[in-house]
């Protein structure tokens, strides 16, 4: 799969940023680069923020911190004060080495920066406070120079009620405070000002990403911004499409500021490329590998599923998933299940297979034969759906997993059995796509779930690596991940997915995309994205609520229809309006 949009790390941009700027260094006779990137950077959020308020905008407050992000707010205030719009800065004090201002985009020098107001300046007289990089104090005093107000926030008993007062008198509250560099936790003048901007009911802008949010991570860093639209500059960051990061964000704005895409770099910066490498998957990427479909073709011309799944209580699970594999385009689908529940999963379209069951009325480890030799007319697997955690069934799973020689995806109680024994698992398993929530991840790998949240990118192309297999780690903006360091975001779905079968559906989604002769990665790449599309418009006719995963696979086709007509998802939509509108 090949997706344009790519997701790099805050070393990554910073890589990029500093080796073109070296580079245009050389040619560009003295201009300086990064006050250039600066002011592109701050007049796209200048036209971002025009978009949070109607005709008549009154005052716009500006929380600057003291490197290049709060650089980017003085060129949007310059811009707005411009544009006739009254914009004022307010600078968070710099407080003792090591605290909550030392961080950021620049270099890691984070002491924040600003200067009293004009007014109150004595002739010849210096600010009290500088920007900590060269671009950013070019730009205060420009900001000086026109007299806009530039006002210093101090730790002072007087300060909440200051604070209070400014965002009580401002139509639009804008954070500059924080860039992508933050790695502690935010505290001191700046932990008050976030405070007082989420008490606020006034729209807010974040510039690059919400303060207080881990770019990488999307992790709460002490305190956060909460914003309603983040303006971002030349690529999203992890941070912006992980939770709670993603929650924070609001809506997206990207604006291009004349970096190099990652990939399409100048020799010259090809040393900048390295893993990981993370995408969003998107509408295009997604229908550049889905099958065609001949006129000439037949019911094998789309390949033949197999679902092994279903014990008492539970045989519908495997039910969605081999109808699912049919409703994203395999040839036939077979449902191998006990045999007592056999009749009672038969659809019209299912081939239903009878197996030798456990006591408890699941699979029993005497099926192993009757499966293996169904495995040469079959092209892909999906096994667990409902299986139930028989130990004997286990037995069944585990020795199937040695012997399976085809693109198979591994869910539910196949995962649970995996983990009772993960050497189970084929050395190079590169066919094999697990499907884990965190819960599932947490048993495969030993990690809590917390570690493993507080960076789902790491945790899941670490996965990947250790198992040599394809990973989908499920939750808002699922990831998938290559065990080559590839990972690609899903921007599609909708929390009403989080329903009983849904994670069924998505199996035989993904075993149905292997069966038509897609990779298992592609196959788990698009079957994702389909998945949340099918969930999106069952929420967008019933509400999120009304979401039932028997719905979500009827409108697997129509996913297909959208998909191949090129509507995009929500968050394609809105950095497609973003760059247009820069």
């Amino acid at each position: 799969m090949l997706s344009n949009l790519r997701v790099p790390t805050t070393k990554q941009i910073r890589s990029l940023e500093a080796a073109w700027i070296e580079s245009i260094a050389e040619i560009s006779d003295g201009l300086n680069w990064g006050q250039t990137l600066m002011e592109v950077a701050g007049r796209g959020a200048a036209l971002a923020a025009l978009s949070l308020w109607d005709e008549n905008p009154g005052h716009i407050a500006i929380f600057c911190g003291c490197g290049n992000n709060g650089g980017d707010g003085l060129v949007v205030a310059r811009y707005l004060n411009l544009w006739g719009v009254p914009a004022s800065c307010f600078v968070v004090a710099p407080t003792e080495k090591g605290s909550d201002l030392e961080n950021g985009k620049e270099a890691n020098k984070e002491t924040s920066k600003t200067n009293p107001r004009p007014s109150e300046k004595q002739d010849n007289q210096e600010p009290e406070v500088k920007m900590s990089t060269p671009e950013a104090e070019a730009n205060r005093k420009i900001l000086a120079s026109l007299g806009v107000d530039l006002i210093l926030l101090e730790d002072t008993d007087e300060l909440v009620e200051v604070l209070g007062a400014i965002t009580s008198n401002s139509t639009v509250l804008v954070d500059a405070l924080f860039g992508t560099g933050l790695t502690r936790a935010v505290g001191g003048v700046a932990k008050h000002v976030i405070e007082a901007i989420n008490s606020s009911t006034k729209p807010v802008l974040a510039i690059d990403l919400p303060s207080g949010i881990n770019s990488d991570t999307g992790q709460i860093m002490g305190a956060a911004v909460r914003a309603d639209k983040t303006v971002t500059f030349g690529f999203l960051k992890p941070g912006h499409l992980t939770h709670p990061g993603a929650e924070y964000a609001g809506s997206m704005h990207l604006v291009d500021i004349g970096l190099p895409d990652f990939s399409n770099l100048p020799a010259s910066l090809s040393h900048v490329e390295s893993t990981p490498k993370i995408f969003v998957t998107t509408c295009g990427a997604v229908q550049s590998v889905l099958p065609s479909r001949p006129t000439n073709s037949n019911k094998g011309t789309f390949g033949r599923v197999l679902t092994i799944g279903g014990s008492l209580g539970m045989g519908g699970a495997g039910a969605l998933a081999s109808s699912s594999a049919l409703r994203v385009g395999a040839g036939l689908s077979y449902l191998a299940t006990p045999r007592s529940l056999a009749n009672h999963v038969a659809v019209e379209e299912i081939v239903v297979k009878p197996l030798p069951e456990t006591t408890e009325q699941s699979i029993s480890k005497e099926a192993l034969k009757e499966v293996i030799e169904m495995l040469d007319q079959i092209s892909s697997v999906v096994i667990g759906p409902g299986l139930s955690q028989n130990q004997d069934t286990v037995s069944f799973v585990l020795d199937l997993l040695d012997l399976i020689n085809k693109p198979c995806v591994i869910d539910a109680d196949g995962l649970n059995a995996l983990s009772a024994n993960i050497n189970s698992l084929p050395k190079s398993a590169r066919n094999f796509v697990i499907t884990p929530h965190p819960k599932e991840l947490s048993r495969l790998t030993g990690k809590t779930i917390e570690e493993l949240l507080s960076d789902r990118v790491g945790s899941a192309l670490a996965a990947a690596k250790e198992f040599d297999c394809i990973v989908v780690f499920k939750g808002a903006y699922t990831l998938v991940a290559h065990p080559d360091g590839e990972v690609y975001v899903n921007p599609t779905g909708n929390s009403g997915m989080s329903t009983a079968g849904s994670g069924d559906v998505l199996s035989g989604i993904i075993g149905g995309l292997m069966a038509q002769g897609l990779s298992p990665f592609d196959a788990a790449c698009a079957g994702v994205y389909i998945h949340g599309r099918a969930g999106d418009l069952v929420a967008a006719n019933f509400g999120q609520a009304g979401v039932v995963a028997g719905n979500i696979r009827s409108a697997i086709p129509l996913a297909l229809i959208n998909i191949a007509s090129g509507e995009a998802s929500s968050l394609e939509e809105q950095l497609t309006q973003s760059v247009l509108s820069s």
